[in-house]
């Protein structure tokens, strides 16, 4: 485990630097949001908040299909990218550097999204939910909050402890393992290019769906609903993952 006084991977801005988002995973957000538009029954004149937006996939393809959105993410980089990409469409999206623990707006969104396993970076767990509470506080009465994660029970059954791929300019490595009873990945990812070798230990929580919707009730949500993908099918032993779809 890290140790308090060493920083962690998600404030390291060279990690996400080495961790660009590859241009299949952006190329699938037009699909991915015309599929949570249906899922949730979605309306232009809402007001959405991408939390950790990134390089800004999904915040762009929202705001190309009207809503008024606002993307939040703490990396220059990927909020440098996705200004770029909003002028490059002629989009007005107001791009905010924050740390999502620190970032809430007294009811001001109908929408909030978390996606791409964006959620859980925190070794304190009060630290998540606080993040939780601030969305909460952020939402209008009858605002919807679309958190989407790799499921605790997905990654159980498709778990490889050694993995590798070809990167843009050379070859990325894992290695992982569980621990706290399942509560917790490690992942030593190493990133080899001509430039040399770079090492993160990358680590993060895990969550069940029935750990994922207390914590949503404990903040204060009342109906939330649990799907196995963005096309809503159902939460089972074939989930792609862990998507759960809260209203306030």
């Amino acid at each position: 485990m890290m140790s308090s006084e060493e920083e962690a991977w998600h404030e390291k801005d060279e990690f996400w630097e080495d961790n660009p988002f590859p241009q299949r995973v952006i190329d699938h957000a037009e699909e991915e949001v015309k599929e949570l538009i249906d899922l949730a029954d979605l309306k232009e004149d809402m007001k959405v908040l991408d939390l950790c937006c990134g390089v800004g996939r999904h915040t762009i393809e929202f705001a190309k299909r009207g809503f008024d959105v606002t993307g939040v993410d703490k990396t220059d980089n990927y909020l440098e990218k996705a200004r770029e990409r909003a002028e490059e469409d002629s989009l007005d999206i107001e791009f905010i550097k924050e740390d999502m623990r620190k970032f809430k707006r007294a009811e001001e969104y109908d929408l909030i999204l978390n996606l791409f396993t964006s959620f859980g970076y925190f070794e304190d767990e009060e630290e998540n939910i606080k993040v939780l509470e601030n969305v909460h506080t952020t939402l209008k009465t009858g605002g919807k909050f679309i958190l989407d994660v790799m499921g605790k029970e997905i990654i159980a059954r498709i778990f490889e402890g050694k993995d590798w791929h070809e990167i843009e300019k050379g070859y990325q490595l894992e290695e992982k393992h569980v621990e706290k009873d399942w509560s917790w990945l490690m992942n030593k990812r190493t990133i080899i290019t001509e430039d040399g070798k770079r090492e993160y230990d990358v680590s993060h929580r895990l969550y069940s769906a029935k750990e994922l919707k207390h914590m949503l009730e404990k903040v204060g949500f009342d109906t939330i609903e649990v799907y196995g993908n963005y096309s809503g099918e159902p939460y089972d032993e074939k989930a792609d993952r862990l998507v759960v779809i809260a209203e306030k």
